[in-house]
């Protein structure tokens, strides 16, 4: 079967105004639900928090990916997996003292653990939990900032991610988040990404009308993919 890249839009960016309409057209036709959760301690913004994957859980059945962009993760954890998160995945450098306790906690609590970087974390740095996760979301940009551009030395360390999944004999899932657009669905797809994660640029600002923003960054991805 010929892989493609699997969409995760973030949902916390649907229109308030129209957002029954867009979680359940999302839901149709999303691999993942991406749900940014901040602090405005690790990052400078806010996000939303467990309550919103509790009232979403009860109208999708999309898999929801809780990504702890909080300094204490360990203090969400429980209830984004009573939330009905499927995927659970803190920051490297938020779990360094306790990085087994913390996925293991989210193994036993019936959730897939995942793990996401900073550009400037190593991939040492995960290296002996990588048997433990079904999730690798590397950032292509700095966590936190809008506007930036995408880091390209990020297709290099999704690269040698892959290598290290064929070595390793794993098969966890590669994601790609951060500034994502029409140009860099190639790059990512040819590095060997299988998730990409979709904010207003690669989206909701595509159009007014969910549907036709959905059908034009369809077309941009199927695009970006026909030459690789």
């Amino acid at each position: 079967m010929e892989k493609k890249l699997l969409l995760a839009p973030s949902m916390g960016c649907c229109d308030l105004y129209d957002f029954e309409h867009q979680v359940r057209y999302i839901d149709e036709k999303a691999d993942f639900l991406h749900i940014d959760i901040k602090d405005g301690n690790y990052v400078k913004t806010f996000g939303v928090g467990p309550d919103f994957m509790t009232v979403l859980g009860k109208a999708v059945h999309t898999p929801m990916d809780a990504h702890l962009m909080v300094k204490h993760p360990q203090d969400y954890i429980e209830a984004c997996a009573e939330a009905g998160a499927a995927y659970i995945t803190p920051h490297t450098d938020c779990i360094e003292s306790d990085a087994f306790v913390t996925i293991n906690k989210i193994l036993s609590l019936g959730c897939k653990a995942g793990i996401a970087m900073n550009p400037a974390a190593p991939l040492e740095a995960i290296r002996y939990y990588l048997p433990l996760l079904s999730k690798v979301t590397i950032m292509i940009v700095d966590a936190g900032y809008a506007g930036q551009k995408v880091i390209v030395q990020m297709y290099d360390k999704i690269r040698t991610l892959v290598q290290w999944r064929e070595e390793m004999g794993l098969d966890f899932l590669i994601e790609a988040d951060g500034s994502m657009n029409a140009d860099v669905y190639g790059p990512l797809y040819e590095a060997g990404a299988d998730v990409v994660v979709l904010g207003p640029p690669a989206l909701w600002n595509k159009d007014k009308d969910i549907e036709k923003a959905w059908e034009i960054m369809e077309k941009e991805v199927k695009s970006a993919l026909l030459d690789k």
